[in-house]
């Protein structure tokens, strides 16, 4: 259900959603300007995992006709 509400309601809504983006965007801005900690290197070891076998029977293809 729809609930309409006072149209100073959504102008005050417009304004703080407007401060938050300008505040998310000066952090954005603090956190590019940083130089990174590590060496931008990937940890050893950190590559795909092998997949773990299963007991269960795989389930077997049905023939598709051809009608």
């Amino acid at each position: 259900m729809l609930v309409f509400r006072h149209p100073k309601f959504y102008a005050e809504l417009r304004k703080k959603r407007k401060q938050f983006q300008a505040s998310q965007e000066k952090m954005d801005q603090v956190i590019s300007e940083t130089k990174p900690t590590g060496n931008g290197e990937r940890a050893p070891g950190s590559g795909p995992k092998p997949q773990a076998s299963s007991s269960k029977p795989q389930a077997k293809p049905e023939p598709s006709s051809g009608s």
